[in-house]
């Protein structure tokens, strides 16, 4: 079921994010990012990436996708090692 929002309400929140845009925040406010997962980068040669690309595009997944999919396989048999 698609909740509607009121437009009054939806034009004072854009009015009073835009007035606000670049106030400092409270001085006891903590930033958090939930569920933010840590990222990685990898260095792999033009050809490496490609193969990777060409792999990824075989099972129609996108490449961090498949990098990752590969990661957790091999954690998983470094656990059961």
């Amino acid at each position: 079921m698609a909740q509607t929002i009121d437009p009054n309400l939806a034009a004072d929140l854009r009015q009073e994010s835009e007035e606000t845009k670049d106030a400092s925040y409270p001085e006891r406010a903590v930033g958090t990012r939930p569920n933010r997962h840590k990222v990685y980068s990898v260095r792999l040669s033009e050809q490496e990436e490609a193969e990777v690309q060409r792999v990824a595009a075989a099972k129609h997944l996108p490449p961090s996708t498949l990098v990752r999919s590969w990661i957790l396989e091999r954690l998983d048999q470094e656990r059961s090692a």
